[in-house]
């Protein structure tokens, strides 16, 4: 079970950043708020099996590691106070 909500949550991320290439803010921040909460979901049910391994945190690692960076990547482009005033 640990493998397929991983792949979900994977899923979920590049749903998340697909959005947010096509300008749909909201629906990219469901999609990752959706991929944290399965990747949560993954650690708290490998603690509580016992499944816990290195190979396991290592993916979790970089999974949110993943989440971060393309959150980051595909993030849209913040204006400052003066160009929204429309004066550079």
């Amino acid at each position: 079970m640990t493998t397929w909500t991983l792949w979900i949550g994977a899923l979920l991320v590049v749903g998340g950043s697909v959005a947010q290439l096509k300008h749909q803010a909201a629906a990219a921040r469901a999609l990752w708020v959706l991929a944290v909460l399965t990747f949560v979901a993954t650690t708290v049910g490998a603690v509580t099996t016992s499944e816990v391994s290195l190979p396991l945190v290592i993916t979790l690692v970089v999974a949110i590691a993943a989440t971060v960076a393309l959150v980051v990547i595909t993030r849209e482009p913040t204006r400052s106070a003066a160009s929204r005033r429309g004066t550079d």
